[in-house]
């Protein structure tokens, strides 16, 4: 019992940026009563809370001795008296709860609240259970929320009950939102609100809150409560209503100043002589949520892209950031707010800076390729740095070691394919070019090579790897598109190495046999006809052995699958006469086929 004694005497902050929908699910009052419990005395110091959790500590203290004695060698009779009046202690603790205000009243509603939680119940009689539970708390909503056990029956009832009772609780509540975020308890009812509440719920409560929103975010129980309004309940509009609060009181006093104003960036345009004063108050709402931990908090994300996007690139106030940042850089890559952020350090960073970023990125590697949005953060690091040998010694060996997965891996690959076909808009989307053109536009003072020299410097680096893996796997990577669309990319835009022959050999090797007898021929898959068919006209290499494979088996490629790869060949070799000559033999079998291609085949040969 010294276990639970202990979680009753320490706090224990989350750490962990999560939702905070609803509290860790508990399957009795004791457990409910266990839980969190110095949280629970720092927020609520009334006297019924404080005897309910010293009655708990005792209890506990109690299983302690009482296991210890039996331990030291109690009779059993001494043992029997020991648990006699410890269920005499707990039978007295019962009756002072009922003895507190209101104390009948929440036995009988909690009664109803372990029927009503029950996740598998008949539609018909969860109806009835919400009337029965709502009806004994309708008059009380404002004293039950900030109780630790009451405050889950309120949550269970508003989850389930229909729009109108929703709107009573939402209204009885009305003027006490700001107390319930601060609460240890409140916050789960405030963030269940949001969640089951339609529209008009979280206006009235983001409405409410404003004007402590700056508060909020540095408040211990609040800060989760605001930043699951902002990530996951607000609307645009809203989400600027809220981070125009951490710009300066103004904003906090009237809700709807800078309303028309899409970002700071505009707003500082209209006032330029308050632009030190208002990168000063945001930067105070960024330094106070680093060093509390709180980093990963999706609005912190929105704060820092706002402010990295309007300070001084030569300013001391750079220098600051990227300093107060650089430890726990790797902790808000991961969101579309944070990588933006850190694409644009990464630019702004001198190269010192940026070797002190990259070391704190480098133990999270493997996640960083992987990521919907660390990989940009990966590819910008291949965009800006030019210490490129730096770069290759800190992902290298991340990527020996798990190559085959990044290459088919929908995020992972990308930065593979940005040293092979740079920024190509095949695999980055109109609004991350913009993303990059907006680093661009910073690193234009920072970084001293072009970017076509540190690409192929870095391409130099990762190419034997990629021409080894190829060689070693060709035949599984091909059997995945984005596998043999990886390959396509690489034997034609890979540079020249002492792998290279290899990974083609391995390649065009998979294509020959027969295409009936060989089991899952890639010309069979329409991804891998047609990145041969691209190869064939890009890579000669590939075109000369292609073409000694289609003069082996010349009728079933052309009155087949590889109708399209024997057009491609006889467009692009110097002297197709042999290869024409052998494909006209088998004119007749062509008209007769299904083959898609056909039409143009016969086209290309009569010409």
């Amino acid at each position: 019992m010294s276990k639970r004694k202990n979680e009753l005497k320490q706090a224990l902050p989350a750490k962990k940026v999560k939702k905070q929908e609803e509290e860790p699910d508990m399957s009795s009052e004791e457990e409910i009563d266990m839980s969190d419990a110095d949280s629970r005395l720092s927020q609520d110091s009334s006297a019924d809370e404080l005897d309910e959790s010293q009655d708990e500590l005792d209890e506990s203290e109690n299983e302690d001795q009482e296991s210890s004695s039996e331990t030291n060698g109690k009779t059993e009779e001494e043992v029997a008296q020991s648990k006699e009046k410890r269920k005499e202690q707990k039978q007295l603790r019962q009756e002072r709860k009922l003895k507190k205000a209101h104390g009948q009243e929440i036995q009988e509603i909690k009664i109803v609240w372990e029927r009503l939680r029950a996740k598998t119940l008949p539609a018909e009689t969860r109806k009835k259970l919400v009337q029965q539970a709502f009806d004994l708390c309708k008059d009380r909503f404002k004293e039950l929320v900030l109780r630790h056990d009451s405050s889950r029956v309120v949550q269970t009832i508003f989850k389930y009950a229909d729009q109108e009772k929703r709107t009573f609780i939402t209204n009885a509540l009305k003027g006490s939102y700001v107390e319930l975020a601060k609460s240890a308890y409140g916050k789960y009812l405030l963030v269940k609100m949001m969640h089951y509440g339609n529209a008009k719920v979280r206006k009235q409560i983001i409405d409410e809150l404003h004007g402590n929103f700056r508060k909020l975010i540095k408040h211990r129980e609040g800060a989760y409560v605001i930043e699951d309004c902002f990530r996951d309940y607000s609307t645009a509009a809203q989400r600027r209503q809220i981070l125009r609060e951490f710009y300066g009181g103004e904003f906090a006093l009237v809700r709807d100043a800078g309303k028309d104003k899409a970002n700071l960036a505009e707003i500082i345009a209209e006032k330029p002589d308050k632009r030190p004063f208002l990168l000063e108050n945001l930067n105070q709402v960024i330094t106070a949520a680093v060093n509390k931990g709180s980093i990963g908090f999706e609005i912190i994300h929105a704060a820092m892209l706002e402010y990295v996007r309007n300070i001084n690139p030569e300013g001391s106030d750079r220098e600051t950031f990227v300093d107060l940042i650089t430890e726990q850089f790797a902790e808000f890559v991961h969101t579309s707010d944070g990588s933006h952020v850190a694409m644009l350090v990464l630019a702004l960073a001198s190269a010192k800076e940026r070797k002190k970023l990259l070391r704190a990125l480098k133990p999270f590697g493997d996640k960083l390729a992987t990521d919907q949005y660390g990989n940009l953060v990966l590819t910008t690091i291949f965009s800006t740095v030019d210490d490129t040998v730096f770069v290759g010694k800190s992902f290298m060996p991340i990527f020996e070691d798990q190559i085959l997965d990044l290459i088919v891996h929908k995020y992972g690959r990308r930065p593979l394919l940005y040293l092979l076909t740079g920024r190509s808009p095949r695999y980055f989307s109109k609004d991350i070019l913009e993303r990059f053109d907006e680093v661009d536009a910073l690193k234009s003072a920072t970084s001293k090579k072009d970017d076509e020299t540190r690409r192929l410097e870095l391409l130099k680096q990762f190419a034997p790897l990629m021409y080894r893996t190829v060689a070693d796997s060709a035949s599984e990577l091909m059997k995945d598109p984005l596998g043999m669309q990886f390959i396509g990319e690489l034997l034609e835009h890979g540079c020249e190495d002492e792998n290279r022959t290899a990974a083609i050999d391995a390649v065009v090797r998979e294509f020959s046999g027969s295409v009936e007898l060989v089991k899952a021929h890639p010309l069979a898959n329409p991804v891998c006809s047609r990145t041969l068919k691209t190869l064939v006209k890009q890579v000669p290499e590939v075109r000369e052995q292609v073409t000694e494979l289609a003069l082996k088996n010349t009728e079933e490629w052309a009155a087949g699958p590889g109708t399209f790869v024997i057009v491609a060949l006889l467009e692009s070799l110097e002297d197709p006469k042999e290869l024409k000559k052998a494909v006209s033999k088998h004119r007749m079998a062509i008209k007769a086929s299904e083959a898609r291609g056909k039409d143009l085949l016969l086209e290309v040969l009569q010409s």
